[in-house]
């Protein structure tokens, strides 16, 4: 029984990630790829585990008439949820964007009211689980079995979400898998059935260890509780900290969140295997033990502080800032600053339940203290990952708060050193935890790797900085500046022509066709150069500029390197929001919408799919017209125009940067000619320049340029494969497209 037991954990375990990774994915399109919306996701997954594990003994406690299966129900009846939750997500986006368009509260409230409802009864049924398959094995080390492989699928889940799941078979079968999962776990244990044996009484207890050792079984079942509930909090405090550690090392891309996870759980799941060797050790020498595993986590991270700099110093490359490569050193400091302290953490929570369930002489009794204490680690956990991304991240920094919380970690050893351990053992766990405390609170870090810096901040969308660049071999007298976020390149390095240019017709090229030039919309904000362009046409009403970082905006009024009195025109609205959603929900129609992010940034793709330009065309104005820079390998162009074609009935193809993307424009009715564009509206951005310097002034230069666009695509498919099914949507076919065995490491592609 218990090998079915370890089965149908490892399989819930592989199920739940997945749907956690899904809701995510899911709701960052109807909500936005912010913090907010998967903050929101992530609470409510803890917090239905967490009460539903609270809730499993008093479902436990009741009689039942037969002996039922009643975990297999709990897995049939998440089957059920799961599919009716997703069903009506995705089966009813209009009607829901509808809903948060007309909610008149703040977006933290609809956010959550709308998370719960589709996520928290499926997650309180997964909470029941746990506890429901304890009840039936009478052992702490099964408990700690359990546990562990329920860590081990999540890891396993975790990791093959996007990096093979969501790519290669879409959101659809991915949901499909999970399902049956869960429904396979339901029919494993299907035969195993529950009734009330609430009277049940066994021996399992160290109770009578701790009275012959002197100590107090109430005692160390408070302190249990507490490290129980303080591992999770630091335990989600600390993945916070990891996934801003793996974005700064390895770079923004979308399934950085999935690798994190993965690191995590399957270090947890370390932990908690090695638990059960423990579990005849004198009680007094476990709770030793658990103190000495806090401190040596913390160690770990210390190990970690004295090539932190230099690490942060290879995380960019400052001449080249769209290059990524591998260095030995980045899994070096992933390795002592998480996965070690990861699995020590994991030690701790199975570790704690078998003193939390001392004195416990009923299978009913051993699961009320098992699910008390999973309850107090699943609330901490949600408790530490708020904290931690919305507090410490913003008032301390990454570096401050991972400090804050290894002192945390030595103050909890340091008291548990001073209550529960003796002689020449006290004083020296004392002594090693105060050096330790000292050197973490000493020991000078920066994240900031370069030798100018004119802006860097932290929020919790990550570290962002406006640094200079290294001179260009080629132009060694040009002075270049970047932007970083998490130390990935948000958009081209200010300095080169073509930055300047390529920004500037997106604003050039639409103002051309567009029927009227009342509101304008520009998404991705960048160095602001798009909207400055506006600035400068008869723009009748209001200029919005759309970006999902703050700190962008924050960042405007600090690039001294450039002219910046469009900030104080009085028709630019800067807007701190995400692009998709904000189209979506805004209820205006635009006379020009313009987009420009990179396409392998964190959830991009979401502004380049057949479900976001649907958004696009129900939002253009009359006459609108729609303009973005599309660029990147030569597949994922083809891919990426492929999309945009088939979604606008009229279209234009022209020059971006050289040989390296174009600028699509999209209509809903048919363009002019050029030599019928308005021309004296644009006057102020003329003249402009194509590829290879060629002027851009007449309409004859125009119409050249875009038959050599439209002939550089028609190479580029030659080149690729005439594939015209090939197109972007909202299960990430864009990034799938990148995918290889080296990008697992995040490196670019080598054409990009």
């Amino acid at each position: 029984m218990f090998s079915q037991g370890i089965t149908a954990m490892f399989l819930t375990g592989f199920s739940g990630l997945l749907y956690q990774i899904l809701w995510i994915r899911v709701f960052s399109t109807l909500l936005g790829g912010t913090t907010l919306s998967i903050s929101c996701v992530i609470a409510h997954f803890m917090l239905g585990l967490g009460l539903g594990t609270a809730w499993a003994p008093k479902l436990l406690r009741r009689s039942f008439r037969k002996e039922i299966p009643l975990y297999s129900y709990c897995e049939f009846a998440i089957v059920v949820v799961v599919c009716a939750s997703f069903a009506i997500l995705t089966g009813n986006t209009e009607s829901i964007t509808h809903w948060l368009r007309d909610f008149s509260g703040p977006s933290l409230i609809s956010h959550f009211l709308l998370t719960g409802i589709f996520i928290f009864p499926a997650t309180f049924l997964m909470g029941l689980s746990f506890p429901v398959i304890s009840y039936k094995f009478s052992e702490a080390s099964q408990h700690q079995w359990l546990y562990a492989v329920n860590c081990l699928g999540g890891a396993v889940g975790a990791l093959l979400s996007y990096t093979v799941l969501i790519y290669y078979a879409g959101l659809g079968k991915t949901l499909a898998l999970g399902i049956g999962l869960n429904f396979l776990a339901g029919v494993i244990f299907f035969r195993h059935k529950f009734q009330n044996f609430s009277s049940e009484k066994t021996a399992n207890t160290p109770s009578h260890q701790m009275a012959a050792e002197g100590l107090s079984a109430k005692t160390i079942k408070i302190w249990a509780v507490c490290l129980s509930g303080l591992s999770g909090f630091f335990v989600l405090s600390l993945e916070q900290l990891w996934f801003r550690l793996a974005s700064l090392l390895l770079g923004g891309r979308v399934y950085v969140h999935s690798l994190v996870l993965a690191v995590l759980l399957l270090s947890l799941f370390l932990g908690a295997a090695l638990s059960p060797r423990w579990k005849d050790l004198p009680v007094r020498s476990q709770v030793s033990r658990l103190i000495n595993l806090l401190l040596l986590a913390v160690f770990s991270v210390c190990v970690g502080f004295l090539f932190f700099n230099h690490t942060m110093g290879l995380a960019v490359d400052l001449v080249s800032p769209y290059h990524k490569s591998l260095h030995f050193v980045f899994a070096a400091a992933l390795l002592v600053l998480a996965i070690v302290p990861g699995v020590i953490l994991g030690l701790c929570f199975p570790l704690s339940l078998r003193l939390i369930q001392a004195g416990e002489v009923s299978a009913l009794a051993r699961t009320k203290s098992l699910s008390r204490a999973i309850y107090v680690n699943t609330f901490a956990s949600v408790l530490g990952s708020l904290l931690a991304t919305y507090v410490l991240f913003r008032y301390l920094g990454t570096v401050n708060s991972l400090k804050f919380l290894c002192a945390a970690l030595l103050i909890l050893a340091l008291f548990g050193a001073v209550q529960f351990t003796q002689g020449a053992r006290r004083g020296l766990t004392v002594i090693f935890g105060l050096v330790l405390l000292g050197f973490v609170i000493l020991k000078p870090l920066s994240l900031n790797s370069a030798e100018t810096v004119l802006f860097e901040a932290e929020d919790e969308f990550g570290y962002l900085s406006l640094v200079q660049l290294k001179p260009y071999p080629a132009q060694p007298d040009l002075t270049r500046w970047a932007m970083f976020n998490n130390f990935s390149s948000l958009v081209a390095p200010y300095g080169f022509d073509k930055t300047k240019v390529v920004q500037k017709n997106l604003a050039l090229y639409p103002a051309l066709f567009a029927k009227d030039l009342n509101n304008v919309l520009v998404v991705g904000m960048g160095y602001g150069l798009t909207t400055e362009a506006f600035v400068q046409l008869p723009v009748q009403q209001n200029i919005t500029s759309v970006e999902l970082l703050p700190l962008v905006l924050r960042a405007q009024s600090e690039m001294t390197f450039k002219n910046n009195d469009y900030l104080k025109d009085p028709r630019v609205i800067n807007i701190a929001a995400d692009g998709r959603s904000y189209v979506a929900l805004s209820g205006k129609k635009w006379d020009v919408l313009t987009v420009n992010v990179d396409p392998y940034g964190v959830g991009t793709t979401h502004l380049m799919s057949a479900e976001f330009y649907k958004i696009v065309t129900q939002n253009l104005a009359p006459g609108g017209v729609y303009a973005q820079l599309l660029f990147g390998s030569q597949h994922s162009i083809q891919a990426l125009i492929n999309t945009a074609k088939q979604s606008f009935p009229y279209y234009k193809i022209l020059p971006g940067y050289d040989y390296d993307g174009i600028i699509f424009l999209g209509k809903m009715e048919p363009f002019t000619s050029w030599d019928a564009a308005r021309w004296d509206r644009a006057e102020k951005l003329m003249p402009s320049r194509s590829w290879d310097q060629d002027g851009l002034n007449t309409p004859n230069d125009f119409d050249i340029a875009e038959k050599v666009a439209n002939s550089w695509i028609e190479y580029i498919r030659r080149e690729v494969g005439v594939n015209d099914a090939i197109v972007t949507d909202d299960n990430l076919l864009i990034e799938k497209s990148r995918t290889s065995a080296t990008d697992l490491f995040l490196n670019y592609p080598r054409d990009y």
